[in-house]
């Protein structure tokens, strides 16, 4: 009885870790295209800078104001306008694909509600995330606070970085002279 089982289960095995392997080798290959590779990097660099600052201020009973560069910042309409277009195919081949797997007579989903449920749940989420991006592509900058909050905190909005000139004054050295008096 439990050689059936293995002989099932060992193969599936193989077969997830294979397709894993493949999802990493594109998903790293990807990263490897993309002009920003350095940016996530810098970006955790400032934060973690700005943690120390607040932290050494805590700690001497001072309150430092947040800087503008921890939230994000509006992505180009171009993005949020691709973003959409990818959104709508992937959700409609997600609601087909749970479909066609709901009325295959030959495959394991064959009438299960879990098949079509599970196309239909992906689906959904992506044409939200699609109304989303529309959305941003159609207003930008102009969008109501609820979508400007989305930007600001979610993956929607992109990273800043400031540059050296932008440091305000928690990042300035204070110079030893100033600091006696």
């Amino acid at each position: 009885m439990t050689t059936p089982v293995l002989a099932v289960f060992f193969p599936s095995l193989m077969g997830v870790g294979i397709l894993v392997s493949g999802a990493l080798l594109l998903s790293d290959g990807i990263r490897h295209l993309l002009p920003n590779r350095g940016r996530h990097r810098r970006h955790r660099i400032v934060v973690g800078t700005y943690g120390v600052v607040l932290g050494a201020a805590r700690a001497a009973g001072h309150r430092v104001p947040p800087p503008w560069y921890l939230e994000r910042d509006y992505r180009r309409r171009s993005t949020y306008a691709l973003a959409t277009v990818v959104c709508a195919i992937a959700g409609s081949l997600a609601v087909r694909a749970g479909w066609a797997a709901y009325n295959d007579p030959l495959g394991l989903f064959y009438r299960s509600p879990w098949a079509s449920g599970t196309g239909l749940v992906i689906g959904i989420e992506f044409f939200l995330t699609g109304v989303v991006c529309l959305a941003l592509a159609v207003l930008h900058r102009h969008s109501p606070s609820p979508l400007q909050r989305l930007v600001a905190s979610t993956l929607f909005g992109g990273l800043v970085i400031p540059s050296p000139a932008d440091h305000d004054a928690a990042f300035k050295p204070i110079p030893i002279e100033e600091e006696l008096t």
